[in-house]
């Protein structure tokens, strides 16, 4: 099957969930004999989408990356007041000219985007649109639509901009949405008014190489750590991801119930205020992350924000128990159907998890050895690769149907 992506940023230096998805995908789908195509733009920060990759097309582990340029940086200046407004307005959608600017300065806005985006379209079985708030997407998606059946991968969380009109019109040109989780196709359903048809295919989780003591050993070091219990959480710094409040949690932690427990973040970012029992470590290598996970007592997964959340499915592939944003409904599922951790809500439900984790060993061990059974079960590519190739699947039907119908997607939309 030829099977296109088409995706904000690639490349193995971009960091991004969505983007490791694509990439993890794309790898295994070429490996597994599937003719493997991404359009993507030369940018590797979505803070500006400037260009940094070289334009053209390149194979990349068998997979053909044709990376196209950036019409033009995003203006920050105009494009942040208009996305906090739409961000901050939950079940409440910008007025059509909001929406239409929102998604037009969201960007990548890639060079020639629609003709790009139907030449890819007409040599391929399915497109793939990942990532819903992205220009591609919202904009886009009915270009490849107009020429082949189309796929949408959302990674959608319940943040504002996800309620933006714009969104549901994006999911009326899918064939098929893709949801990592059923909290995710919950959500779908929610937005698009029942009008996107869901299908639920994990995130496929790689096996990762598990650190030696003496690396532990190492990277604690490195930072400082002794033999004080430390929880880990993986990701940037940002109040949307938690960060913030898992500082304010173990603050509060540290005053009462375990008075040496330690906050280790790994990810970029600045801190601000109060920093007590901290240790932000900026970014390091992936090896020295690994350690640190392995190393820590249990992974914090604090986020408000998240689809899927692959560091809480490395801390089970490393042994560590979880700790997660029970308010996220993708994480709560993930606890609730492993097993593999506990849940909070508050800085009261905060302590007594923390408190329990840190307290009783045998908990710590059967949480963690039931979170890395469902990684294993869940997960892995012999699981997703094969679901991901039967929705596809499942899309090329529906689509070719649906191109073979008297009017075109173009011209039921006009």
């Amino acid at each position: 099957m030829r099977i296109s992506f088409v995706i904000q940023r690639y490349g193995a230096d971009v960091v991004g969930g969505a983007e490791k998805y694509v990439r993890d995908l794309a790898r295994g789908l070429s490996a597994d004999g599937h003719t493997v195509e991404v359009l993507t733009s030369c940018a590797t920060s979505y803070n500006d989408w400037a260009d940094v990759y070289s334009p053209g097309v390149i194979n990349e582990e068998g997979v053909m990356v044709n990376r196209v340029r950036v019409a033009e940086p995003r203006p920050n200046e105009r494009f942040i007041p208009i996305h906090q407004r739409v961000v901050n307005q939950m079940h409440r959608p910008q007025w059509p000219w909001g929406q239409q600017r929102w998604s037009n300065l969201m960007g990548p806005d890639l060079q020639n985007g629609p003709a790009e985006v139907a030449a890819l379209a007409k040599r391929s079985d399915v497109v793939v649109m990942v990532g819903y708030h992205y220009a591609h997407t919202l904009s886009l998606t009915r270009s490849a639509a107009a020429h082949a059946p189309t796929v949408v991968v959302p990674t959608a969380h319940p943040e504002g901009a996800f309620f933006a009109g714009r969104v549901r019109q994006m999911f009326e040109y899918a064939d098929l949405v893709i949801c990592l989780s059923h909290a995710e196709a919950d959500l779908v359903a929610d937005v698009s008014g029942g009008v996107a048809w869901t299908t639920v295919v994990g995130c496929p989780v790689n096996p990762i190489p598990i650190p030696s003591d003496a690396e532990v050993d190492a990277a604690k070091a490195h930072h400082g750590l002794g033999e004080d219990p430390y929880l880990i959480v993986v990701g940037r710094i940002d109040p949307a991801k938690g960060s913030d409040e898992a500082i304010d949690h173990v603050q509060f932690v540290r005053r009462g119930a375990i008075p040496n427990l330690q906050l280790v973040v790994v990810g970029p970012g600045d801190l601000s205020g109060n920093t007590d029992g901290v240790i932000p470590t900026g970014f390091v290598s992936e090896a020295e992350k690994l350690a640190l996970m392995r190393g820590a007592t249990a992974l914090l997964q604090p986020s408000h924000m998240e689809s899927f959340s692959i560091a809480l499915m490395e801390g089970w592939l490393l042994g560590r128990p979880a700790l997660v944003q029970g308010t996220n409904a993708v994480l709560n599922e993930h606890i609730q159907r492993s097993g593999g951790g506990l849940a909070y809500t508050d800085v009261r439900t905060f302590e007594t998890a923390a408190v329990a984790l840190l307290g009783i060993p045998q908990l710590r061990e059967d949480c963690a050895q039931a979170g890395k059974r469902y990684v294993h079960e869940a997960f892995d590519w012999q699981t997703v690769g094969p679901g991901f190739v039967h929705a596809m699947q499942e899309a090329v039907n529906r689509g070719t149907r649906r191109l073979e119908e008297p009017l075109s997607v173009e011209a039921t939309h006009e």
